[in-house]
């Protein structure tokens, strides 16, 4: 079904309710499963959204769909999926109300559909967005020390905007792990040290490591021509040593990644993958600048072909040799602001 009202409730542990009709076919079969799936759709679906909220025999006509945890239908081309299981439900009038647990969840690039007036549409994010670049800047070039205070007005004064476009940027930047919300003091700039930055990228060479000793050698060749498309994309964001867009590079570098631990076809892993904040990482790594090295592009290169002709050994010497070039970075941008940012 088409819901109306779906709403986060809690980060941790992560929640989400859905208020559903108790009359819908929808909520006899939430709470007879004891589960349910929110379906984010991007912009461009609001045929979809038409479908899934008229009454017909086959909702699913046409449909992409493959199948979640405990067998949850997610439409394929949705921007969004967040797997829930049943806590709790409350009856409130003619509705029924699910709290949720959230069991997993993935998401795409891309902007969600809206609904407004009787009609879909998007949101207008352009000026906001321009907001946040600026304030996202700011940060990275060390405007700000670390664990200063970014009071909301303040930056908007700074930036000469209103205080929803810089508290819209504060949002932003507190997603990425470049600022954090405290519960006494406010948004803040998060710290980066070596221990930070080694613990993240450790991480992720451990799950890689796993991924690849699970299934090098017997990777489907659709996957492995999907590996390889993620890559060259991220490498065409990078000549010589300098990046085309860093930006375009950052997100193409985290779907290659996120390809690879998507090799082993295990969502739970892919969700501890995304909840590593790689990209906060990375961009707190290489800061504003647009020069980097190759060699960054040549290990994943290195990295993609072993993975396509099987060399489980050189797969996981690329990988290890990767992790230890992006933590080698940290230290250098580290090394000339005494060790922290």
């Amino acid at each position: 079904m088409t819901a109306s009202s779906v709403t986060s409730l809690s980060a941790d542990p992560p929640m989400m309710l859905a208020c559903i009709n108790s009359a819908v076919p929808t909520c006899d079969a939430v709470s007879r499963s004891g589960r349910y799936v929110v379906n984010i759709l991007s912009e461009g679906q609001g045929d979809l959204a038409h479908q899934f909220a008229t009454a017909a025999r086959d909702k699913y006509r046409d449909v992409g769909v493959h199948l979640g945890l405990g067998g949850m239908p997610l439409l394929t081309e949705a921007l969004a999926h967040v797997e829930c299981e049943v806590e709790e439900k409350i009856v409130g009038g003619s509705h029924s109300i699910f709290l949720g647990r959230v069991v997993s969840a993935s998401a795409s690039a891309g902007q969600p559909l809206t609904y407004f007036r009787g009609g879909f549409g998007r949101f207008e994010f352009a000026r906001d967005d321009d907001v946040y670049r600026r304030a996202r800047r700011q940060v990275l070039a060390r405007v700000y020390a670390a664990d200063d205070v970014l009071v909301v007005g303040e930056l908007a004064l700074a930036l000469g905007v209103d205080e929803s476009a810089a508290f819209y940027a504060l949002t932003r930047m507190a997603a990425e792990g470049l600022v954090r919300r405290d519960p006494e003091r406010g948004y803040v700039i998060t710290p980066f040290d070596v221990r930070a930055s080694d613990q993240t990228f450790d991480a992720r060479l451990l799950i890689e490591l796993g991924v690849i000793d699970a299934v090098v050698g017997s990777v489907p060749a659709a996957s492995l021509e999907d590996l390889r498309a993620r890559f060259e994309a991220m490498a065409a964001q990078l000549v010589g040593d300098r990046f085309v867009d860093f930006d375009a590079y950052l997100d193409a570098n985290y779907l290659f990644h996120e390809g690879l631990v998507g090799l082993a076809q295990n969502p739970l892993l892919t969700a501890t993958f995304g909840g590593l904040s790689i990209k906060s990482v990375m961009t707190r790594s290489f800061g504003s600048t647009p020069v980097t090295s190759q060699r960054f592009v040549d290990v994943q290169r290195q990295l993609t072909e072993c993975i396509e002709r099987g060399d489980k050994p050189g797969a996981r010497e690329a990988a290890r040799g990767y992790c230890e070039l992006a933590k080698q970075r940290v230290r250098d941008i580290l090394s000339h602001t005494g060790g922290r940012i």
